[in-house]
Order: structure tokens, then C-alpha cells, then sequence
């Protein structure tokens, strides 16, 4: 079992749906090599803001240690790109910046 953290609200990219949530949130934490989905993260690393990565990638030691805090699930890496385009725009709308990880965090 792979250890995840969602954030509260959950973006899902076009064709997921909040109906469907439970389901994608087992598939991921029990299989996430057959998830085929991509996931937006808040990024450990200082220097950036997000990481899109390939849900395969939770296989990996690293995310057993440091499970990834997930803002965002889509089906492909195009949709995972709108998702931060949203973001960033609903950012700059009420915050006149565009630091994402004090935006989501503090959300």
C-alpha cells in the first residue's frame, strides 16, 4: 500500500470525475503502476512551485519515505498542464502573485 496525502480540494482533469474519486484513490495507493494517471504535487523541492509526474513513479522508495502531497489528478500530461494553468490564474486573480505552493498550502 502506497502512502499518499490529498489536498482538500482535488482538481481532476477532464473525464475524472468526483463521483469516481474513491475508486482512483484505491487504484493509486493499492496499484499505482496500472493507474495510468498523472499527478500534480506540491514540489519538495525548495525551487519549485509543482511537479506533473507519471503515478508509476510512487512505486519508487523515495514516495515510500516522503509520500507526495497530491493537488491534482489527470488522465493525461496535457490535462495535468491545464490544471496548473487554472491554478495559476485562480492565484493571480486573488492574490495579484503567483506562488502556488503558499496559495494551495494556505488554502
Amino acid at each position: 500500500m502506497y502512502n499518499i496525502i490529498y489536498h482538500h480540494n482535488l482538481r481532476l482533469g477532464e473525464g475524472l470525475s468526483e463521483k469516481d474519486i474513491d475508486k482512483i484513490k484505491k487504484d493509486l495507493s493499492e496499484n499505482p503502476i496500472e493507474a495510468n494517471l498523472f499527478l500534480i504535487t506540491i514540489s519538495a523541492n525548495s525551487d519549485e512551485q509543482l511537479d506533473i509526474y507519471d503515478a508509476k513513479f510512487l512505486v519508487q522508495k523515495y514516495f515510500q519515505k516522503n509520500p507526495p502531497y497530491v493537488i491534482g489528478i489527470a488522465k493525461e500530461k496535457g490535462h495535468a498542464f491545464t490544471i496548473v494553468e487554472e491554478l495559476m490564474n485562480e492565484c493571480v486573480e486573488k492574490y495579484n502573485h503567483a506562488d502556488l505552493k503558499a496559495y494551495l498550502i494556505g488554502e
